[in-house]
């Protein structure tokens, strides 16, 4: 009896007060803290609520049940409704302390499920709580009717901050939100799962199975407005009975009214003089190619555009401005310091793909518009006779910025378990902002990373030869070791025979340097690993350390190391019939001349798509650049494909 009475002058203390519950004097209940990460989450579980009774109120029925009857389970499920309530009102606290008096003092087997259930509830906002932990809890629990709702919700929410998006999307097909609610947040947690796992969490969770055909039947008309359309119609039909067909996720509802636009003009701003010539050159190469390739494909030639292009370098804004005239679709500038410039001077309806990005969002001159972010209206993207006057310039990015690759790299590099990398970068602006990128996206990684283990990077800055040597031979830990040996052999007058020992805790070798020095760094690295420690040390570079025009010797002295570059400068790649035409037309190009091409290419294909990808943020564009899509900030992101030097030979990935 002695819990049971300590428990009753908590509740009386709790009474006394008012404004506070049981005393915590420890948590033996409480999950073990560690950081929760910040994923999109359901509407927290909430109690039901009686009208003008509070958790007080429900702590003074508690007290007199046990005083007249001793039930314990009566009063302690009084108890648990309290708990219910003072987590409706965000009192967690003081709900945590009465689950642990009640913990304290046994809880009964009839209310072990109800317990877990509010456990869940209590702690699962609490940053300090694992929600791996709260769902491994509510895994035995066999719920009540009553409770079913309230337990799906709590997994719904629990799975999502775990990222487990299939079992957070099935969850909340058991939980009472209205219909349109269940859509809604069911295709929010779907559109999370990454393409290549869909077809697996298809067949794991069959009742999510209308979802998935909807994502996939708008990823395969995404580039054919009209059938996109007539296909939606269809699925509307088969799932006649389904939520769904009533209940159309937002952007797919907008995505269906969306029509190809008619885009009779197109300006292309390029520098087409002066010392950046051949590069405004080679663009225009790629947005030519890009042209005739859908003339090739096109039944009805006039329905291409007319293209003019007009040259940036020495224009002003004014220049430029008089230039677009009434076109309403623009491809480019190039240069960073053009874009900034131009972007608010932009007369309104006007849709551009810049090719390049600001640093700074600019601020429009006209104060009634701005940079449209959002997906395109239906209007914004229709004809351009059906475009309003008034709309504001919508604007996207597409920029090959080296900062991209260094980031998809420490992404890449972080999910294969690698924690203590050595990074090396030659001294020049370029590789040095590679690696100031890499090591942001890095800590930002380990900082997002649940009971994260310690994460070294060890830095090499090198600007010569010799002291990329010296800088690798440090790092490693190897002059180190050398020094190590002489001093015994000094101290012993004899030859010690050992070789000289590398660091064991380096995991993985990123570079970012030329062509020319990832060739010397690459032979460096090899002799400096001690080949009897039985352990591979991966060395990682990105496209900007590969020049695929300096013959074989280039990649025998890059052998083993893995890169990113684009499909375009693959073996075996999807467009072998243009790559022979292009090879046959201009026979001497360089390397960054082919990826200067492809860059047009892309652009001149992706603007028509910008509607389409703006509005279903799950949709990609497989371009000569990569895999496309676009973020919140209308920036097209590129997503690049790996490959490893061996035998001489560049070999693709597929990890």
């Amino acid at each position: 009896m002695g819990h049971i009475g300590h428990f009753t002058k908590r509740i009386t203390f709790a009474m006394a007060t008012a404004t506070s519950v049981l005393y915590l004097a420890g948590c033996g209940s409480t999950p073990e803290p560690t950081s929760a990460p910040k994923v999109a989450t359901t509407e927290p579980v909430k109690a039901q609520v009686e009208q003008n009774i509070t958790p007080e109120h429900k702590l003074v029925e508690a007290k007199k049940v046990w005083l007249q009857t001793r039930d314990k389970v009566k009063r302690d499920t009084l108890l648990l409704d309290a708990v219910g309530l003072y987590i409706a009102q965000g009192d967690r606290i003081l709900a945590q302390q009465i689950l642990f008096e009640m913990k304290q003092d046994g809880v009964a087997t009839s209310l072990q499920d109800s317990y877990a259930i509010h456990v869940a509830m209590a702690y699962q906002n609490d940053p300090s709580s694992s929600p791996a932990q709260l769902t491994t809890m509510l895994e035995d629990v066999n719920s009540s009717p009553a409770l079913t709702a309230k337990l799906a919700e709590l997994q719904a929410d629990l799975y999502a901050k775990q990222g487990l998006w299939a079992k957070a999307a099935n969850s909340v097909l058991s939980t009472e939100l209205e219909d349109e609610q269940k859509v809604a947040q069911v295709w929010t947690f779907l559109n999370q799962i990454p393409a290549d796992e869909l077809t697996k969490s298809e067949n794991q969770y069959p009742k999510l199975q209308p979802f998935f055909a909807l994502r996939q039947l708008t990823i395969e008309n995404a580039r054919n407005p009209q059938q996109l359309k007539q296909s939606i119609g269809q699925y509307k039909q088969v799932y006649a009975g389904h939520m769904l067909s009533q209940h159309l996720p937002k952007d797919v509802a907008i995505a269906e009214e969306l029509a190809a636009p008619q885009i009779r003009e197109l300006v292309v701003l390029l520098p087409l003089s002066g010392r950046l010539a051949a590069t405004g050159e080679t663009v225009k190469d790629g947005i030519m190619a890009g042209y005739y390739q859908q003339l090739q494909q096109t039944s009805n030639p006039n329905s291409l555009p007319a293209i003019r292009f007009v040259d940036t370098t020495n224009a002003d804004t004014e220049t430029m401005i008089a230039a677009i005239g009434d076109a309403k679709f623009i491809v480019g500038p190039l240069l960073k310091e053009t874009v900034e410039k131009l972007i608010p001077a932009l007369p309104p309806g006007v849709n551009m793909l810049a090719l390049n990005r600001p640093d700074e969002m600019p601020i429009m001159l006209d104060s009634s518009a701005s940079v449209n972010s959002e997906p395109l209206s239906p209007e914004a993207v229709n004809t351009e006779s059906e475009m309003p006057s008034s709309a504001a310039p919508a604007v996207n990015y597409f920029a090959l910025a080296p900062e991209d690759e260094a980031n998809q790299l420490a992404e890449f590099i972080y999910s294969k378990g690698f924690r203590a990398p050595i990074v090396i970068a030659a001294q020049s602006n370029l590789y040095q902002r590679m690696n100031d990128a890499f090591k942001t996206r890095w800590n930002t990684l380990h900082e997002q990373e649940v009971q994260a283990r310690r994460a070294n990077i060890t830095s090499v800055t090198f600007n010569d030869s010799e002291s990329l040597r010296e800088g690798i031979t440090q790092a490693l830990d190897v002059a180190q070791s050398n020094q190590r040996i002489n001093q015994i052999e000094y101290m012993t007058n004899e030859e010690v025979y050992n070789m000289p020992r590398s660091r064991r805790d380096i995991d993985a070798i990123v570079a970012f340097a030329s062509p020319q020095d990832t060739q010397l760094l690459n032979p460096i690295i090899e002799a400096s690993l001690n080949p009897y420690d039985g352990k591979q040390v991966p060395v990682y570079a990105t496209s900007r350390s590969m020049d695929y025009n300096s013959g074989k010797n280039q990649w025998r002295d890059l052998q083993n190391v893995r890169f990113i570059d684009m499909p375009w400068m693959m073996p075996d790649h999807k467009w072998q019939q243009l790559a022979q035409e292009t090879k046959q037309t201009w026979p001497d190009r360089s390397t960054l001349q082919n990826r200067l091409f492809a860059f047009g290419v892309d652009a001149y294909e992706l603007l028509p798509q910008l509607g389409m990808l703006n509005t279903l943020s799950y949709i990609t564009f497989d371009g000569l650049t990569g895999t496309l899509t676009l973020n919140e900030n209308s920036e097209v992101e590129r997503n690049l494909p790996q490959a490893v030097i061996r035998n001489e030979r560049v070999q693709m990935l597929m990890e």
